[in-house]
């Protein structure tokens, strides 16, 4: 039962970084805002309750007089009223003896009883006729008066609501500029980025040519230089496989060529069994010839999957055994030429993947056999030291001048050598597998008198020491 991949919705940078950028503009300004209008409503505050004071003694600076005129301070009349009060309706007075007698109030202040208890002074909350309101209650100087005097709640909430209000009238302006400016800014921030998706939309396959990053952005600047490297590495990885698929053709030619030649031999020229069988073991020889070729172009592509598999595809691989199951196949050629091999592996064990060692191995064994005269020694070995791992591979044969050391690595580089068994693969697969494998590959005089092959692993590779394990054979495929 196929199951269908959930959809992941895409996002937008531009209008997530727009939503963090009003977010955290907005925030700032809304506690900033709040604190500044917390701050407005209480100097509001102080300064209608201020007023109340200011009020309260210049009530009483002009009803003192009309008090004492009236002589009600002695008990001789009743309580003066305002007959139309001069405050308005937003504020109402009392003036009180301090026995508890009215003495003057406004013209709508509640006649039925002070709006505090008379020895209450300063501000205070209270109800008159329903209404909340706010207090202010002092003594006159003259001793023997106190004023209360009261503003409506709803009037001083007005005044505050007004300025509330314009408050956040012009709050609004500047989070308007802030989204405005964020949106332009951002779009000219990422008008580079724009430009290199459309470069890259409408650039052709093969055109591997760098970014035109002109003065990119510092944020983006590693990404358009990894794009350009990347590009970089395709373009080499893209002229190798031409090459190689170019000289692998010319390769392939040759033996195919030989074996159109045998097989028209053997079907048209052929006169005697005896020119029969030779043309069919020319053939046969090409055909070997072939194999072995596309063998070592498989080992390449194999080398590739290792690569790119990298260290999910490394375990724990005994050298020995590596070294014993290449033998089982190389070990005829070697009796055939009688030449001795002698194995010693101080580091048994290494962090690798097997069928890339065994193909490293194989290569190197395969050259060191081929050109070792009859008779002649072949020595692997594999120690360590504080820094890496060595396998070496000795050999007595002709080995191969130090000015031409690097040219061997090159594929189907044969060094002038005519060699109807070889194609010039080995070594650039060995250096392929050992860079793979993060190991480097050198060439040195060996003290066989030949050539030796010196693989270089990292030293996090080893995983024990082994006892010292030594396998010699002469002539003999038995191992």
């Amino acid at each position: 039962m196929n199951r269908r991949r959930p959809v992941v919705s895409s996002w937008s940078l531009r209008r997530r970084v727009v939503a963090i950028a009003l977010f955290v503009c907005t925030a700032t300004l809304l506690a900033g805002g709040a604190a500044m209008h917390r701050a407005d409503q209480i100097s509001d505050r102080n300064v209608l309750d201020a007023r109340l004071v200011t009020l309260a003694h210049t009530v009483l600076a002009f009803a003192e007089h009309e008090i004492e005129e009236e002589g009600f301070t002695e008990g001789l009349g009743d309580a003066v009223r305002e007959t139309e009060s001069s405050l308005g309706t937003r504020y109402h007075y009392q003036i009180w003896s301090l026995d508890g007698r009215l003495l003057h109030q406004s013209h709508k202040a509640p006649p039925s009883g002070p709006m505090r208890p008379i020895a209450e002074r300063g501000f205070g909350e209270a109800k008159v006729d329903g209404e909340d309101v706010r207090t202010y209650a002092e003594e006159a100087r003259k001793a023997g008066m106190v004023i209360q005097i009261a503003e409506r709640m709803r009037d001083r909430e007005a005044a505050v609501g007004i300025t509330t209000g314009y408050f956040l009238a012009f709050l609004a302006i500047p989070l308007l500029l802030i989204f405005v400016s964020t949106w332009w800014f951002l779009n000219r921030a990422l008008h580079s980025v724009d430009g290199y998706a459309s470069e890259l939309r409408t650039r052709h396959a093969l055109d591997l040519t760098e970014l035109n990053a002109t003065n990119p952005p510092a944020e983006l600047k590693p990404m358009v230089d990894s794009i350009n490297a990347l590009f970089g590495r395709f373009r080499q990885a893209l002229s190798v496989e031409r090459e190689f698929t170019a000289i692998a053709a010319h390769e392939m030619r040759t033996p195919l060529a030989g074996l159109r030649a045998q097989a028209q031999l053997a079907a048209t020229l052929a006169g005697s069994p005896q020119e029969l069988s030779a043309s069919l073991r020319g053939l046969m020889s090409g055909i070997d010839q072939a194999s072995y070729l596309l063998d070592r172009l498989l080992d390449l592509a194999r080398i590739d999957s290792l690569a790119v598999a990298g260290g999910h595809a490394l375990r724990t691989v005994k050298l020995e055994k590596v070294y014993r199951n290449v033998m089982s196949e190389l070990g005829p050629a070697a009796a055939e030429r009688e030449v001795t091999l002698k194995a010693r592996f101080e580091v048994d064990e290494l962090m690798a993947v097997e069928l890339g060692l065994h193909m490293l191995m194989h290569n190197l064994l395969v050259n060191a056999i081929r050109f070792t005269p009859t008779g002649g020694r072949i020595e692997v070995c594999s120690e360590l030291n504080t820094q890496a791992i060595l396998l070496t591979v000795d050999d007595s044969g002709p080995g191969i001048p130090a000015h031409r050391h690097a040219e061997a690595f090159q594929r189907f580089n044969r060094l002038g050598r005519v060699d109807t068994h070889g194609v010039g693969l080995g070594l650039s697969i060995v250096q392929a597998v050992a860079q793979a494998h993060h190991a480097v590959v050198r060439l040195l005089e060996s003290p066989l008198g030949g050539l030796r092959a010196e693989v270089r692993f990292p030293a996090g590779l080893h995983i024990c020491r082994a006892a010292l394990r030594n396998v010699e054979v002469t002539g003999s495929s038995r191992y």
